[in-house]
């Protein structure tokens, strides 16, 4: 017997309906509405049919199980007033399976995330493949499940466990779900669903009972989330410890019930919508790169420092060759052990370093990483120029520097561009490409598959002063000063940096680098070639100066706007409010906090009107990843979006018109109620055109 619905396709083997989930027009398994109601009649037949020993359930899609919701949907599914019920539809279905006096199985390869493994969790046993991977990601969205996972899972793995793999949106290995309990066995592909379907035949299963309610376990639940370092949803972590408490103390229906309203709650917040953007935002950027053929088989880096090595080092960590040129050979064995470090040794790619050439002339690319000097850049470019063959890509890592005024040190300067990567080099994600007017376009489509090889993502930005990161991001440290200079307690700067969302104030920041480098690249290389008509830049600077003589340095000289000891911060530096503040001056509460968003997005702003990006989600793209702007409100652009044009208007001009710009788009889209996200994407960045483009290129 064979019978084929829209979703699933059902046959019957030895007494055991077999179910094959096989969504059309898709490349994975989506669970919508549809998939649940459709599931829900099938079970019904099977379960009231004397013929049906057991049920199993698989999937049609070669090596894959399913995922959950189509992303997609889900502000479709957040403003329909019928969701409501169809999650109370979606969690009868869930108990009716959890409770079924047949065998269900659920036969798993590969990929089971999110509703798709909330509806494994109804079965009685989960057999999985040794390639499956097993998770519910919700929570990186800032979402829950909502199909019945937060209940359904402590049937099988202990509430501890369960509460951290939520909260941190881990996903198992085959191995890892079976020692949790996620999973039952590991079958060999070839014989899962002969196993599956010998298992269903028994007619017989195993009840799995939800724990006893226990009013003890509810502190453990609570410990177990806060043990979780950085979780991706704070409002996702603080649910999930409630869904699961819920659960634990009250019951099943009761959890479920709690899991309704929860998650109804968090699709239509701010911070869903913000993780949800970015998760699209990293996926264009990814597709908009994928250039395979591009991949380079070896990479030649020049400088051993900080940023050369690290490159390297990524470099091999993704299988690819590496040579790292220094005339230091100290700096080429601290980068070489940085390279066994990440990983070279598993990936078998090569890691070599001279202080010579040797090796350059059969590189695919090579970044030039020596300091942040353009007289050493330059003499270091020419030197690599003389090296590489016709066909070499090279680049240079700046964080600010033009890259125009180094294009003429290379003979063909349509393979040349800047590429910003971001320290420290292996965990971060971001990489800037900076073309220059004669970059060919081919280039920096090379730059951005290079990029993507070593597991980056890629931004393209215009060639001005400060790029995009650290232009903003100088602009918003700026902010941090000037609110000293105006009498803010440096405490409460700090404090409201953090409330709005920033993951560490100004003042903390500039600690970590180190305000004379602040005061080289943020204020001398960006804020005084961009910025004076927008701060009073030589005040900060003089400012900067004070402090510096005062010895508020930065964390590693144990004194700066904190005061350390051994290495740990021990309260504001008493000495940075005798020289920054006026007497008398002070900043009232709430200010603070909102001049450092303001200060940050005014600027990202600026970015648009001048074509710096090539669109606003660009924007948001390197603002998250880059240089620390709250994830949790997807990027300035989308903040700007979901807050909406004429309120953040509103609030701009409650300010300084002068210190907080709001350019031109601003004021266009407020009059429309417009979106930054629906801006035409520019084809390059710099694309003259607006008034703005012009002045900046004229400081240039």
């Amino acid at each position: 017997m064979h019978t084929q619905n829209r979703n699933f396709a059902v046959t019957r083997q030895d007494g055991v309906a077999v179910l094959r989930l096989d969504v059309p027009d898709r490349t994975m398994n989506v669970v919508d509405a549809s998939v649940i109601d459709e599931l829900a009649a099938i079970l019904d037949t099977m379960l009231t049919d004397d013929d049906v020993r057991g049920i199993v359930l698989t999937s049609g899609k070669p090596g894959a199980f399913g995922a959950g919701a189509d992303l997609k949907s889900l502000p479709e599914l957040a403003n329909d007033p019928g969701t409501t019920d169809f999650l109370v539809r979606t969690h009868a279905l869930m108990e009716r399976m959890a409770d079924s006096p047949k065998p269900i199985v659920a036969a798993i390869d590969g990929y089971a995330l999110g509703g798709a493994l909330e509806i494994a969790l109804g079965a009685s046993t989960i057999l999985v493949t040794p390639s499956a991977r097993l998770g519910l990601p919700e929570s990186t969205l800032g979402l829950i499940p909502g199909g019945g996972g937060t209940q359904l899972i402590l049937r099988r793995v202990e509430p501890t466990v369960a509460i951290e793999m939520m909260v941190a949106g881990r996903t198992l290995s085959a191995e890892k779900a079976v020692a949790a309990g996620l999973a039952d066995d590991i079958v060999d592909a070839d014989s899962l669903l002969a196993t599956a379907i010998e298992i269903a035949s028994t007619g017989q299963t195993t009840p799995r009972p939800h724990p006893t309610p226990d009013p003890k376990v509810a502190t453990e639940v609570e410990a177990a989330a806060a043990a979780v370092r950085r979780p991706p949803s704070a409002g996702a972590a603080a649910a999930l410890v409630h869904l699961v408490s819920t659960g634990l103390t009250v019951g099943r229906s009761a959890g479920l019930a709690a899991e309704r309203e929860s998650f109804l709650r968090l699709l239509r917040g701010d911070e869903s919508a913000a993780l949800i953007h970015m998760f699209h935002v990293e996926t264009d950027a990814k597709r908009r790169f994928r250039g395979t053929s591009l991949r380079p088989t070896t990479m030649a880096v020049v400088g051993a420092g900080q940023m050369g090595a690290g490159i390297a080092a990524t470099a091999v960590s993704h299988g690819i060759n590496a040579i790292v040129r220094d005339i230091d050979e100290g700096r080429i064995a601290e980068a070489r052990d940085r390279a066994a470090k990440a990983g070279s040794d598993d990936t078998r790619a090569a890691w070599s370093g001279t202080t010579d050439w040797a090796g350059f002339a059969d590189a695919d690319a090579v970044v030039e990483a020596v300091f942040e000097s353009p007289e050493l850049k330059r003499d270091t470019l020419a030197q690599v120029d003389a090296q590489v063959g016709p066909d070499t890509l090279i680049t240079t890592n700046t964080s600010a520097i033009p890259i125009a005024g180094l294009a003429d040190s290379v003979s063909r300067p349509e393979r040349f561009l800047g590429t910003h990567f971001f320290s420290p080099v292996e965990k971060m994600p971001l990489v800037e490409l900076v073309p220059h007017d004669g970059t060919a376009a081919a280039s920096v489509d090379r730059a951005g598959a290079i990029a993507r090889a070593l597991g980056k993502l890629p931004v393209v930005v215009a060639d001005y002063p400060g790029f995009f990161t650290s232009r903003v991001y100088a602009r918003w440290l700026l902010e941090g000063l000037r609110l000293l200079a105006d009498g803010a307690d440096p405490a409460l700067i700090e404090k409201e940096a953090r409330e709005v969302g920033f993951p560490v104030g100004p003042l903390q920041a500039s600690d970590e680098v180190t305000l004379q480098l602040v005061m080289d690249a943020s204020i001398v290389q960006v804020a005084e070639r961009v910025l004076t008509d927008r701060v009073d830049v030589p005040a900060i600077k003089d400012l900067a100066n004070r402090l510096l003589e005062a010895g508020v340095r930065g964390k590693r000289f144990g004194q700066g706007f904190y005061s350390y000891q051994d290495g740990r911060r021990a309260g504001i530096n008493p000495d940075v409010v005798a020289v920054a503040a006026p007497a008398g001056a002070s900043v009232p509460a709430g200010v603070a906090g909102e001049r450092l968003l303001l200060a940050f997005v005014t600027e990202s702003l600026l970015c648009w009107d001048d074509a710096t990006l090539c669109h606003p989600d660009d924007g948001d793209l390197a603002a998250v990843l880059g240089i620390g702007f709250p994830r949790a409100l997807g990027g300035p652009f989308h903040w700007i979006d979901r807050q909406g044009a004429a309120a953040v208007l509103a609030r701009c001009q409650a300010f300084d018109g002068k210190a907080f710009p709001v350019g031109d788009t601003l004021p266009r889209l407020a009059e429309v109620n417009g979106r930054f996200t629906d801006e035409t994407r520019r084809d390059r960045p710099g694309t003259p055109g607006s008034h703005l483009s012009d002045q900046v290129a004229e400081r240039v």
